[in-house]
């Protein structure tokens, strides 16, 4: 069973109103589970409306959103359990910090679950040191912190409420290239000791290479095409064509696949694609 199945989705922005857009047009896809899947697109294609879907945020105009085998909106007044099962990460979620304290805003989602103290404790400390958050941090107002470190404690909050699926829209956006892959690091954790489903929306095609698993495009409110990440990246014409790019090392490969050198022309990990090139040489 897919963790989430998108069936014949549609949604209009102002509808009836001369601002009328469509942001969706008829989409259908699934989201597979236990695995980190890339959401990637220009600007405008959908893929942050895409992610409100996905637990109950907004509601299709028509078509059916699945989340482990249940039609969230067959019943209306029960959509708020969907957003425990979906734990929806916006882009620069630090400017949703408010609590006096940073423990106490990692613990405001458990809280509202109703959990007894023991299990909030347990929670707020198993999130924070996946997300490298000390204990002298936790007793900071999130307000002293830096903006990585506020990240990460937006992170930690959603992470605290256990999530069958966690969606980040752009975790890493503005960050410096340590600040980002000690976000990406606490993701990874987090889907491997939850057995997690994972979905990343990015634009940069460097963080989609090293951590998803598949990919999916979005382009002009439809689906572009969805697959794994090798035969994805192999498509660098196509992804072109939607304003979209390859890694840079996939770029090169192949280029030198172009020239004649025997490399993978979708090579997009810059180790492999070191010891591939370094092997060519020495023959």
């Amino acid at each position: 069973m897919n963790a989430i199945e998108i069936s014949n989705v549609s949604y209009t922005y102002s509808k009836s109103t001369p601002f009328e857009r469509l942001a969706l047009d008829n989409i259908s896809l699934s989201f597979k589970t236990g695995i980190i899947t890339g959401l990637m697109g220009h600007t405008g294609s959908g893929k942050s409306t895409l992610v409100k879907l996905l637990n109950g945020l907004e509601k299709p105009d028509c078509g059916t959103v699945t989340v482990m085998g249940e039609n969230i909106w067959s019943e209306p007044k029960q959509i708020s359990k969907y957003r425990y099962k979906v734990g929806l990460v916006f882009q620069y979620p630090e400017y949703q910090l408010f609590e006096e304290t940073v423990k106490a805003d990692i613990a405001f989602g458990p809280k509202n679950m109703k959990l007894d103290e023991t299990e909030i404790e347990k929670r707020v400390k198993d999130s924070a040191d996946l997300c490298g958050i000390d204990n002298a941090m936790l007793e900071k107002s999130p307000f002293d912190l830096s903006g990585g470190q506020k990240r990460r404690v937006a992170i930690a909050g959603i992470m605290a409420m256990q999530p069958e699926i966690l969606v980040l829209d752009e975790p890493a956006a503005g960050l410096d290239p340590r600040g980002r892959e000690d976000i990406f690091k606490g993701i990874v954790e987090y889907r491997k000791e939850r057995n997690a489903t994972v979905i990343i929306v990015s634009h940069s095609m460097e963080d989609m290479a090293k951590y998803s698993d598949e990919i999916v495009v979005m382009n002009q409110a439809k689906l572009f095409m969805q697959g794994c990440k090798d035969d994805i990246f192999a498509k660098s014409d196509e992804l072109r064509s939607v304003g979209l790019d390859v890694p840079s090392i996939t770029y090169l490969s192949k280029k030198l696949s172009d020239a004649g050198m025997p490399i993978s022309s979708n090579c997009y990990n810059v180790k492999t694609a070191a010891g591939k090139i370094n092997s060519i040489l020495q023959k």
